[in-house]
C-alpha cells in the first residue's frame, strides 16, 4: 500500500540527503517514477543522474539490475549519508565482541524513518525494547 501524502516529508528529507529516488521509492513501495513525480510536486532540485558502475541501474555485473535495495538504512551507510557511531550513546560502551562485529548497534525508534537512528551497545538496545516498541512502519 502506497504511504499516505503527509508521509512523504520524510521522502524529500531522504532524497536531500542523497539516497537515491529508486531507495526511496523501495521505502513507499512506490515505482521510482511515482516516487520522481512526488519529489517534482514538492519542488525538490534534483541532481544530475550520471551514474557508473553498480550505482547504475543498467549495469549487469553483481546483483540483478531491477533489484533495489531493501535496506535503506544500509544504503546511507555505505553512501556516506550517515556514520556509525563507534560508541553507545546511553552507556558510552565501545568495542567489539570476540568475532570481531562491533558492540554498537543502530536503533530505530521510528521505522517511518529510516535515518533517525540512535547507536546503541547490543544491553542498552535489547533494554530499550524491554520496556518501549518502535513505531511500525505506516502507522
Amino acid at each position: 500500500m502506497p504511504a499516505k501524502r503527509k508521509d512523504y516529508d520524510e521522502a524529500v528529507k531522504m532524497y536531500n540527503q542523497g539516497l537515491s529516488i529508486g531507495e526511496v521509492a523501495a521505502f513507499y513501495n512506490v515505482t521510482r517514477q511515482a516516487m520522481h513525480k512526488i519529489l517534482q510536486r514538492r519542488g525538490v532540485k534534483f541532481r544530475q543522474q550520471l551514474k557508473y558502475g553498480s550505482d547504475n541501474h543498467f549495469y549487469r555485473g553483481g546483483s540483478r539490475a531491477d533489484e533495489y535495495m531493501s535496506n535503506v538504512f544500509e544504503a546511507a551507510i555505505k553512501k556516506g549519508v550517515i556514520e556509525r557511531k563507534t560508541h553507545c550513546e546511553e552507556c558510552g560502551d565501545i568495542g567489539t565482541f570476540s568475532d570481531g562485529r562491533s558492540k554498537i548497534q543502530a536503533h530505530h525508534d521510528d521505522y517511518n524513518k529510516p535515518l533517525d537512528v540512535r547507536w546503541l551497545c547490543q544491553k542498552c538496545h535489547h533494554e530499550w525494547h524491554k520496556y518501549n516498541e518502535a513505531i511500525e512502519r505506516g502507522s
